[in-house]
């Protein structure tokens, strides 16, 4: 990936835009979703992929199975996307909103959140995102555990 600060947020926007995209699609046809992601191989194509269960135990599936593959194959980038329930500032009550966790492989990641509702089978998002930079979950632990595997071949040679 370009060090192109440009680049890296069109790389970011892209997946933003691609997991809501399918995180859209899924409302659509079942008014709920499955937690998904998108990887981003070194060739540039994508990985596309649903857990097999919902809820925090199917984001935290994901995640891992994330970090083994951003490891192993060298990901640039990925996304993990699932269906929330939050509570916008000022807001007296939770909403139904869209969660995308965003990274690259330089680290730089993002959680962004959009408030949606169902309308008479209409999906309609409420204007604007909540945009937050995060710590990275996926490419940290991917570093290291590169580096671990590194030390234990280096050690047997």
């Amino acid at each position: 990936m370009s060090k192109d600060p440009h680049a890296k947020r069109f790389e970011l926007q892209r997946l933003i835009e691609r997991s809501l995209d399918l995180a859209r699609n899924a409302l659509l046809q079942q008014g709920s979703f499955l937690p998904g992601f998108i990887a981003v191989q070194p060739n540039g194509m994508y990985d596309v992929g649903v857990a097999a269960q919902g809820g925090t135990d199917g984001s935290n599936l994901l995640i891992t199975r994330l970090r083994q593959k951003a490891a192993a194959e060298r990901l640039h980038a990925a996304s993990v996307y699932r269906d929330v329930r939050v509570r916008p500032r000022g807001a007296l009550e939770d909403v139904d909103a869209i969660q995308v966790v965003v990274e690259l492989e330089s680290g730089e990641s993002y959680n962004v959140f959009q408030v949606y509702r169902l309308d008479k089978g209409k999906l309609v998002f409420v204007e604007g995102r909540e945009v937050e930079r995060v710590p990275s979950v996926i490419f940290a632990e991917a570093a290291r555990i590169a580096a671990a595997s590194r030390r234990w071949w280096e050690f047997w040679k």
